[in-house]
């Protein structure tokens, strides 16, 4: 605790307020849209996904590498998820690149959804790439 009991105070307490979300996929397109479905697993809940409708939102991001790019992305569908009222599930990549990408996301509104994640963070983010595909581990703040 810092200051005095009669002046302004504050104090650091543990709080258990975050998701540790593990994405693999064979392909660095297929790691995005992955980050995108996991996040709409958690808006949704129990259940399947439900089939995207309608056109699609255009989306188009600048990063200073791959890894603030996925962190970048995962916040731009959580921001639209909470705005639209809508949970994404259908990606299409017109570009993506290791700074930047342009996409088209399709979702589907959904009863009863429960946008549970406030931020991807970039703590501890690093996409790792060997024979099998693309790995990353992101920390969602819940």
């Amino acid at each position: 605790m810092t200051s005095g009991p009669e002046g302004p105070r504050h104090t650091f307490e543990d709080h258990t307020a975050e998701l540790r979300l593990g994405l693999f996929a064979p392909t660095f397109p297929e790691l995005f849209a992955e980050a995108g479905r996991a996040l709409a697993e958690l808006a949704v809940g129990e259940g399947p996904l439900p089939e995207a409708a309608g056109e699609g939102v255009p989306i188009s991001l600048h990063s200073v590498d791959r890894e603030a790019l996925l962190v970048d992305w995962l916040n731009e569908l959580v921001f639209r998820t909470e705005v639209d009222g809508r949970v994404y599930v259908d990606f299409h990549f017109d570009e993506l690149a290791s700074d930047h990408l342009v996409a088209r996301i399709h979702g589907a509104e959904v009863q009863g959804l429960r946008p549970l994640v406030k931020a991807a963070t970039l703590h501890d983010v690093h996409i790792t790439e060997d024979s099998h595909g693309y790995s990353v581990h992101v920390v969602l703040d819940i």
